[in-house]
């Protein structure tokens, strides 16, 4: 009877949506197609639904794979009922499901044509302005904001002037959520406080007001965060709005410098069964309120509370971080700090800490890396300057390791022996105790023989504690042995037999070679343990690449401590560390900078200047200078410029004026007095090229070619002279071994010898350097210009032209 109720009541309400179409129209309709729609839609809804716990979240919303797999079939439907039932009532209503459907497919383009094409149809004003808003929010996610701000605002004064209520609602959170999500949150604050006026339901005021206790936390602004909160408290029935919101209030008082409050407030409310379960959270504000009572022992008992009553929580997560920030800020121990933030950040804290975290573990783990690296190279470089204090503190960690070992081995044996005892008398409890003990004690010695010999490899051929513990080891396991013998006990394990036999066969070899470990203090190198950690250690690179690696180190920490930590006073330490006893180091430079930068922020304007001074006069290759420069005041440098280029180019004129004694002397300068220069290598070839080919003193040329292979042995030009002055040193050779063999004979003339390669003479080859250069200078001041060349000297093609390669 009920069901023919219900279809009579369907009967008359279908009527009620004739327009021009028949009953029957829409009477099939329904069940055909809209029936399933709306099953579908509301499903989907109600997921949606689900996750808006807080309207004014700017998260985006993560649907089910059940609504995923379920939005092709709204489509589909809502699709066929526009094309074979155009001209029943559910037009509309199909256009709107279908525009929201294509949105929450996040086909923005297509959702907005839909409903546009429901505003064709003439819908009801209520329905028009639901589409409306539609189409802002779709511009919205296609980025247009100011074409769908203004549709939102227009939308929202056109619900509130009909008293939509859902409208106005919905108006508001989406340019409450627009404003948020740039975090502009005066902005969004007013809107909140706006929207207050339009809110009839309690627990939608109760949850505005918690949002705008949020922002005005965000902003700063404790007392208002604290009166919206309890305004939030009062209105609202909703269990976790009332536990966040009471929560949140005694954060508000805390940071509005009401800490008493919040502390008496916290422990008026920890006993309460409706915060049992919020209780960490609880101890956690209670720990921030000992803080900034200044009461540190208090706060770290009670995050280390927290800290190990809720393992592994984010609470653990968010203790740990606030006892890295005690010992950071209020305690000022780094190391510890440190240990504490990596194990907060290993600990899963809240996302909404996971930055701030990270970066705090990034930074002091940068702190922990660089204040190891610099105390284990002070250490190697006080040890390579002390090499006595070394080889003391060698002789007493050699000494400490082997106690270590001597007492582990002791606690091992007293073990292994009641172990083996306990064993028997479980198993075998009417054996000979003594016998089996002895026999269990003989196996776990060679075990632990064997473990120990595993450790043995990996020790130096050489090293103290490998020769001691050998010596040890066989010398105990031969006492233990007779010892066994005297007692009348005998094996019958034949694996025990081989094993003692092996390891005396191995003591008499270690017998007849232990002369050569007798020395302790000698020869043997004490460094290479390794049993006890950080033993004595001498550098393993150069003492100038430590100082340089040092000093990097120094500059590193120091402005870690400058800018990050803000602890000038440490970094001015080690700033002037550097200065003091680095300053033959690269960086040097920067370090009388970042000196001169702190002098600048405790207004000491002279000595700044000073320092900057320094480096704007001594460093103008470096990069640094020009940093100094706009402390200064004083033009840049050209950091592009080359000194060299311009002596080149002087030297070139020089050659082009036949003036070629100038021109080499300028070529030989730019080696000289500008090594790095990029025309350095050029100006030597140059000048070994005009030696060769216009004045025809090849030894000359030899000598500068020989120094363009020493100094540049990358030069492009070296391809050009090697397999010149190959030869004519291979050539130099084969004469000088002719001549031993012939000391009575006089080689006249060196240069017919060596014709074929350079026709010069090598005389010049065995004089010094100095000598050389005043060679060649006293035959640049002879006459040259009257050189004539002899037809049967055949002059060497030139391989390059220098007047043509210019840099």
């Amino acid at each position: 009877m009920k069901k023919k109720f219900n279809l009579f009541s369907l009967a008359i309400t279908l009527t009620l949506f004739t327009t021009g179409c028949s009953v029957w129209e829409n009477f099939t309709t329904y069940f055909n197609r809209w029936y399933n729609i709306k099953q579908i839609y509301n499903e989907i809804e109600a997921d949606i639904q689900s996750q808006k716990k807080n309207i004014f979240s700017t998260e985006p919303i993560i649907l089910s794979s059940n609504s995923r797999n379920n939005l092709p079939k709204l489509i589909d439907k809502c699709s066929d009922l526009l094309q074979f039932n155009k001209n029943s009532a559910f037009v509309d209503d199909a256009l709107l499901i279908l525009g929201k459907a294509f949105y929450y497919q996040a086909n923005y383009q297509k959702s907005k044509r839909k409903f546009e094409e429901l505003l064709l149809t003439i819908p009801s004003e209520e329905e028009r302005l639901e589409a409306e808003l539609w189409i802002a929010k779709c511009e919205m996610q296609m980025k247009n904001f100011n074409v769908g701000l203004n549709a939102i605002r227009s939308v929202g004064a056109k619900a509130i002037e009909k008293d939509y209520e859902k409208l106005i609602e919905e108006s508001f959170v989406e340019e409450i959520k627009y404003y948020k999500s740039i975090e502009e949150f005066k902005t969004a604050i007013e809107l909140l406080e706006r929207f207050t006026k339009y809110i009839s339901d309690d627990e939608l005021l109760a949850l505005t007001y918690y949002e705008l206790g949020n922002l005005y936390f965000k902003e700063g602004n404790y007392i208002k965060s604290a009166e919206n909160y309890q305004l939030a408290i009062e209105n609202t029935s909703d269990f976790d709005i009332e536990i966040n919101a009471t929560l949140n209030y005694a954060s508000s008082l805390r940071m509005a410098d009401k800490v008493e409050e919040s502390l008496e407030f916290l422990e008026g409310i920890r006993t309460k069964d409706k915060f049992s379960e919020s209780l960490p959270k609880i101890e956690l504000e209670i720990g921030k309120a000992y803080v900034l009572l200044n009461r540190f022992e208090e706060a770290l008992d009670k995050f280390t509370i927290v800290d190990t009553t809720f393992k592994n929580s984010p609470y653990s997560a968010l203790a740990l971080y606030e006892i890295g920030k005690i010992y950071e800020n209020n305690l000022l121990n780094f190391d510890s700090a440190a240990h504490y933030f990596n194990r907060s950040q290993l600990s899963n804290p809240p996302r909404e800490f996971q930055k701030e975290i990270f970066d705090k573990n990034t930074l002091f783990s940068t702190y922990s890396r660089l204040r190891k690296t610099i105390d284990n190279y002070d250490r190697q470089l006080f040890y390579a300057n002390n090499p006595e204090i070394f080889k003391q503190d060698s002789i007493a960690y050699v000494e400490d390791s082997l106690r270590i070992l001597q007492e582990y081995l002791e606690k091992k044996e007293l073990y292994d022996i009641w172990n083996s005892i306990s064993e028997a008398s479980q198993n075998k409890p009417s054996i000979n105790y003594l016998s089996l003990r002895d026999s269990a004690f003989v196996r776990d010695s060679i075990k632990l023989a064997d473990s120990l010999s595993k450790f043995f490899v990996r020790l130096e051929p050489d090293s103290i504690i490998k020769i001691l513990l050998v010596k040890a080891f066989y010398r105990d396991s031969i006492k233990f042995t007779d010892s066994l013998k005297l007692e009348g006990i005998s094996f019958e394990d034949d694996e025990l037999k081989i094993a003692l036999e092996e390891r005396r066969r191995n003591l008499v070899s270690y017998k007849q070679n232990k002369t050569t470990y007798t020395d302790i203090s000698g020869s043997i190198p004490v460094d290479s343990l390794n049993f006890k950690k950080n033993p004595p250690t001498k550098p393993t690179i150069p003492l100038d690449k430590l100082k340089n690696d040092l000093a990097k180190n120094r500059l590193q920490l120091g402005n870690l401590f400058f800018t990050e930590l803000e602890i000038p006073d440490s970094a001015y330490k080690l700033y002037y560390e550097i200065v003091r006893n680095f300053d033959s180091t690269d960086y040097y430079p920067d370090a009388l900078y970042a000196l001169g930068t702190f002098y600048l922020t405790v207004n000491d304007k002279p000595k700044a200047d000073s320092l900057f001074r320094k480096i704007y006069d001594e460093y103008k290759h470096l990069s640094i200078v020009n940093s100094a420069a706009d402390k200064l005041g004083l033009p840049l440098i050209d950091l592009t410029f080359d000194p060299g280029k311009e002596i080149y180019l002087k030297a070139e004129s020089y050659i082009k004026s036949k003036n070629y004694k100038d021109g080499i002397n300028n070529f030989l300068e730019i080696y000289k007095k500008f090594p790095e220069s990029k025309f350095a290598d050029k100006g030597l070839y140059a000048a070994g090229f005009i030696l060769e080919n216009d004045l025809r003193l090849l030894d000359s040329a030899v000598v500068i070619y020989d120094t363009l292979l020493t100094k540049y042995p990358n030069s492009e030009f070296i391809k050009l002279i090697a397999m010149k002055v190959t030869i004519y040193k291979q050539e130099k050779a084969r004469l000088q071994r002719e001549l031993e063999e012939s000391k009575n004979k006089q080689v006249t003339k060196i240069d017919e010898n060596v014709g074929q390669v350079f026709e010069g003479n090598t005389n010049e080859e065995e004089l010094t350097e100095k000598e050389k250069e005043n060679k060649i200078e006293e035959k640049l001041t002879t006459k040259k210009t009257d050189i004539n060349i002899t037809s049967n000297k055949k002059k060497l093609e030139r391989l390059w032209n220098p007047r043509k390669h210019k840099r």
